[in-house]
């Protein structure tokens, strides 16, 4: 059977961006629980937006000599690298990379990634051709819920199957196999992390509904998201009787191995409080005090805290995108999401509305986050029940 051909449209391609560690992969092939892997989709054509970034600092363009290397060509436009410089639909699939590059930041603070346009690009280019075939988009669909939901939309209408989203939920955890059960009821979630407030909250933000998706009833929406930053996310984290729950952050410290809670409510840079329909609550603390996301999960009649894993460039080279690489090619091999794409349309949307409410908004009712849907109860190809490998 004949491998999928796959175009990739990306924005900038320099050491360890999100397109070295997955599009590299996906033309090479990767390591997965054993023996290097050989890719099981064809990468045949590339859009590359940006020949490497200046901000926040200067990096190389990795992607046009690596692609004349494997002999993938790059187009000068999306449509061209759809049709393969010709007509109709001449690959299988599009992955797209929307990650990186020299883009403005708006007024809230996010970045303005075009992942919107060339999506937009790919769906034109396949109505004309007369073909629909399957969409990754890396990381959430738009930093705009309103974009996110026209995309997400758009390929329900045309059958396009959809898939995105970050490699986190995908990664290995300490303890292994640590998870919320599936069908448990849950009152409370919270993710610990670090990074930017947008570019990172999201991580956190879809770490943590990775876990919530599998409570009893499936996920059910969000109400309501309200955010604080500075000297008040520290008031915030430090409040006794504040969103977050003082026993979750214990456990939560603990799974990072941290004796104490002082420092990650000191150096808090960000609260997120996002309200469900069904009750449940997830909590992000973003503190400059880890390097890792931890979470803690409460309900009823149980709890679970766990580290997620992020293993660095060597000598592993991001293991975690090896998973993602893997959910990419299901993707265009099966022609359907391995797991549910609402999952990132719910979170995108979360994030959103907390960069608002960061702003000055204050607590924002969210009623277009009425999205419901059921979490899987395994993911094939994810390191969740896998110990970590040893150096």
């Amino acid at each position: 059977m004949a491998k999928p051909r796959v175009a990739l449209l990306i924005t900038t391609w320099f050491p360890n961006s999100h397109a070295d560690v997955l599009a590299r992969r996906l033309i090479t092939g990767y390591e997965l629980d054993g023996p290097h892997r050989e890719p099981q989709v064809e990468v045949v054509a590339a859009y590359l937006e940006q020949r490497g970034v200046t901000r926040p600092a200067p990096q190389p363009d990795l992607g046009t000599g690596f692609l004349a290397e494997h002999g993938v060509p790059i187009f000068p436009t999306v449509a061209e690298a759809i049709t393969l410089g010709g007509t109709g639909v001449a690959v299988d699939g599009v992955v797209l990379i929307g990650e990186h590059g020299d883009y403005e930041d708006n007024e809230f603070g996010q970045k303005l990634y075009p992942r919107r346009r060339l999506f937009d690009a790919a769906v034109a280019a396949m109505i004309t051709g007369g073909r629909t075939v399957p969409v990754f988009v890396d990381k959430h669909l738009s930093y705009a819920f309103t974009d996110a939901r026209s995309m997400y939309d758009d390929a329900r209408r045309l059958g396009i199957p959809l898939l995105a989203g970050s490699s986190l939920p995908l990664a290995y955890r300490e303890p292994t196999g640590a998870d919320w059960r599936h069908g448990e009821p849950l009152t409370d979630c919270l993710v610990i992390g670090y990074g930017g407030a947008e570019v990172y909250g999201f991580h956190a933000l879809e770490a943590g509904q990775a876990l919530l998706e599998r409570r009893s009833g499936g996920e059910t929406g969000v109400v309501a998201v309200q955010a604080w930053t500075g000297a008040e996310a520290g008031r915030i984290a430090a409040d006794p009787t504040g969103p977050i729950p003082a026993a979750l952050i214990t456990a939560a410290a603990g799974a990072g191995g941290f004796g104490e809670t002082r420092e990650l409510i000191e150096r808090a840079t960000d609260v997120y409080l996002v309200e469900h329909a069904d009750g449940a609550r997830q909590t992000v603390l973003m503190t400059d005090a880890v390097t890792d996301f931890l979470v803690a999960a409460r309900g009823p009649d149980a709890a679970v805290a766990y580290r997620i894993a992020l293993l660095g460039e060597q000598p592993y080279f991001f293991p975690h995108f090896a998973r993602l690489t893997y959910q990419v090619e299901r993707l265009m091999i099966d022609r359907r999401a391995p797991y549910p794409v609402e999952r990132t349309l719910l979170t995108g949307g979360v994030i959103d509305a907390a960069m608002r409410s960061r702003a000055g908004a204050g607590r924002l009712e969210t009623p277009e986050l009425a999205i419901a849907y059921r979490g899987p109860e395994q993911i094939e190809g994810s390191a969740v029940a896998l110990p970590l490998p040893q150096s």
